[in-house]
């Protein structure tokens, strides 16, 4: 049988595309044996990791373990990839068990890429981001690094609806290599994007002749990031580059009496920058109280230690306890601001 040269051609070519490999991590399918230079091959592996809410710098009320209960609760899961720090693949048929609002849960799904045993492998885990309305991921955009993903992953700020449905982000490595067909299983420590902050009167127990009739926050970001950054520093806040200060306060309504001493789990808000900023730009409350059921003032508190602003951040709980005030001629207000890492920051007065 003649062949023509073309025939040749082709055949050389269709040999050179069966014996080649995809780089970043995911290849081709291959039977031979695996050695230092050659790494076997896996495909049609599972995933099964383990969702936690830890106690570090978790906002919850002293005493609880990861948030309150409506804070853990998870109505969609996306996870993504990552081979050699390089994204491969969103994984498919996701399945959330265990019971909702938990302090920990469980999530399977199925890989459909081909993977080298060898090198460094991540799960990365988004909760509730299509619950936020964070819908247009487009992963065949230039998305090759967690940084690119990320960037994508912003939601718009709305003041209802913040207790349940969280957005959350984490990471899981796995050791390699990978179960071919069964499941892989590793654990992600779960961040929630927003922090919380509490308003309370002498730990809840109020100060005679004092009672605030109304709480607002005001300037807070009306966007943030499900997932923090890479590229910003450790510490820092993640704010996408076109959130604004809202100019809608938060509001805690009318309120009166024991309501007023001990105002909880109601504030939530994406991560603000504080440091380094413009006034304008700067998060705050601000308490109107009557003093002796007759005077009224309204009293501004900013996010400062030691006369120093700090940045807000994600996953953390701030609570402005008020601890003493002043009802000679004019009123003074004394607070402190605790972080969930148990830190206590004492404010000086102010006017």
């Amino acid at each position: 049988m003649k062949y023509s040269k073309l025939t040749y051609y082709l055949l050389a070519i269709l040999c050179m595309i069966a014996t080649s490999c995809v780089t970043d991590g995911v290849m081709d399918d291959r039977s031979d044996n695996s050695d230092e230079n050659n790494p076997a091959l896996i495909k049609g592996g599972k995933v099964n990791l383990i969702l936690s809410f830890p106690t570090t710098d978790t906002r919850g009320i002293i005493g609880e373990t990861g948030g309150l209960e409506g804070e853990r609760k998870i109505n969609d899961v996306q996870i993504y990839t990552f081979f050699n720090d390089r994204f491969i693949e969103e994984v498919q048929n996701i399945l959330i068990s265990g019971t909702d609002g938990s302090t920990t849960r469980r999530i399977e799904g199925r890989l459909s890429e081909t993977y080298a045993s060898k090198g460094k492998m991540e799960f990365v885990v988004i909760a509730n981001a299509k619950s936020k309305d964070v819908t247009n991921i487009s992963l065949n955009k230039g998305i090759s690094s967690k940084n690119d993903l990320y960037q994508q992953l912003t939601y718009t700020y709305a003041s209802n609806n913040w207790t349940e449905n969280i957005p959350m982000w984490g990471v899981s490595s796995v050791t390699l290599p990978i179960t071919e067909g069964g499941y892989n299983v590793g654990e992600v420590a779960l961040r929630r994007a927003i922090a919380k902050v509490n308003v309370t009167v002498n730990d809840g127990n109020g100060l005679k002749g004092f009672e605030i009739t109304e709480i607002k926050l005001e300037n807070y970001n009306t966007k943030g990031y499900c997932a923090p950054i890479p590229a910003v520093a450790d510490g820092q806040p993640s704010v996408p580059a076109d959130a604004t200060c809202s100019t809608k306060a938060l509001t805690s309504g009318p309120l009166s009496g024991a309501e007023g001493n001990n105002f909880a789990d109601r504030f939530y808000i994406p991560e603000h920058k504080n440091i380094g900023v413009d006034d304008s730009k700067k998060i705050y409350l601000t308490i109107t109280a009557t003093i002796n059921g007759s005077y009224s003032k309204t009293y501004t508190l900013p996010f400062v230690e030691n006369n120093m602003p700090y940045d807000v951040l994600r996953n953390y709980i701030y609570i402005f306890n008020i601890v003493s005030v002043k009802t000679e001629f004019d009123c003074e207000l004394a607070y402190e601001v605790l972080a969930w890492d148990t830190e206590t920051v004492i404010v000086p007065p102010f006017n």
